[in-house]
């Protein structure tokens, strides 16, 4: 199996976050419109998952199980995702004189130079960048490199089989988000300039990524996502934090939380990300985003994208994965609401793997 790369096969998209596992199945119809077969999600219990590594394989395994049972399908070829934290980019110029065995002696020598680990304890995959994005050097190869621990690896190939699944291809959480954002604005009448934005509000963290000819130039984290909104309502009303995530959830929450909690943090949150776009565009000779899409559990906070977009000057939109889809027969319309189709980016970035070249 080539880690990183696509096949060309029927494949489910399965997104394993921290706080749910995703799955996400299209098809085509006999006008090449993507349909949206399957969508089932299955929770997981916090500390399952943590910051992208699986820390109790058995509980995850478990709900994996229901979820594919869940999910009615006959399929099982699956495109699965490493955490972005997990995964170590870069490219290398080197001599277009070198030989094959040159080339791989500095590749080899570059991965254990970022990653600090033994080769043989890595999965790489490769890609010698050819055509129009190649240096205009005619001596210069651009050589882009995408690695990860092997361990970390195997223990999403692992959990994959052991619910009877077949990995078939690896890829990274926000390319695959970034692929699923494409296929949104290629569906626009406008058409819409690089650089592509993409914020991402998570459980955990929340992440500002920007986009140039389908390569990311410009990444920024934070640790604020849902969960510490939650941490902040029960320090707030004295409530244990199973009882503040439930209140959240039936928004049943006392009248002052609005102004005493969620303001703040909504403000907290958009200031972290609009700095980092701002340390981007001061950065480079790009002065202007056609669109800021805006995704992630919990990118739907009352006032977060009208924040963003008042402090940015630049339009905010929710994506919307299966904007522009017909809905298969096995899918509940009523469970696809704003706030379930937010989570739901990656997935469907992983799911277009079996229509797309890698991007």
């Amino acid at each position: 199996m080539g880690i990183f790369k696509s096949k060309l096969t029927p494949l489910i998209g399965l997104d394993m976050g921290s706080s749910s596992l995703k799955w996400v199945e299209l098809s085509q119809d006999d006008k090449f419109g993507l349909v949206l077969e399957r969508c089932v999600m299955e929770p997981l219990e916090p500390g399952w998952i943590v910051a992208g590594r699986i820390e109790q394989f058995d509980e995850v395994a478990a709900a994996l199980r229901r979820l594919v049972k869940a999910s009615g399908s006959t399929t099982r070829s699956v495109a699965l995702a490493m955490s972005d934290s997990a995964v170590i980019t870069t490219k290398l110029l080197l001599s277009s004189d070198l030989g094959e065995a040159e080339r791989m002696a500095h590749i080899e020598s570059e991965v254990e130079r970022l990653s600090g680990r033994p080769w043989v304890d890595m999965s790489v995959d490769f890609e010698v960048k050819v055509g129009p994005q190649a240096p205009r050097q005619r001596n210069e190869l651009e050589v882009l490199i995408t690695a990860a621990n092997k361990e970390r690896v195997q223990d999403r190939l692992g959990l994959a089989e052991s619910a009877g699944l077949i990995p078939v291809v690896v890829d990274v959480e926000t390319p695959a988000a970034m692929r699923a954002v494409r296929r949104l604005i290629s569906a626009r009448a406008v058409v819409l300039a690089d650089p592509v934005v993409l914020i991402q509000v998570g459980t955990e963290i929340s992440s500002l990524h920007v986009a140039h000819q389908g390569q990311i130039v410009h990444a920024a984290h934070q640790p604020v996502g849902g969960a510490r909104l939650t941490e902040l309502i029960a320090q707030a009303f004295g409530l244990e934090a199973l009882d503040a995530e439930g209140q959240k959830c039936r928004e049943s929450l006392p009248e002052e939380y609005s102004q005493a909690v969620l303001q703040p943090f909504i403000k907290k949150l958009a200031d972290g990300l609009v700095s980092e776009l701002d340390a981007f565009l001061s950065g480079t000779s790009c002065q202007k985003i056609d669109t800021i899409f805006l995704t992630g559990g919990s990118s739907v906070l009352p006032g977060l994208q009208a924040a963003i977009k008042r402090q940015t000057i630049f339009d905010c939109v929710q994506a919307d994965p299966f904007s522009g889809m017909l809905l298969g027969k096995a899918v509940d319309s009523n469970a696809l609401q704003n706030s379930a189709r937010a989570g739901l980016l990656t997935a469907c970035g992983l799911a277009l793997r079996r229509f797309q070249k890698p991007c």
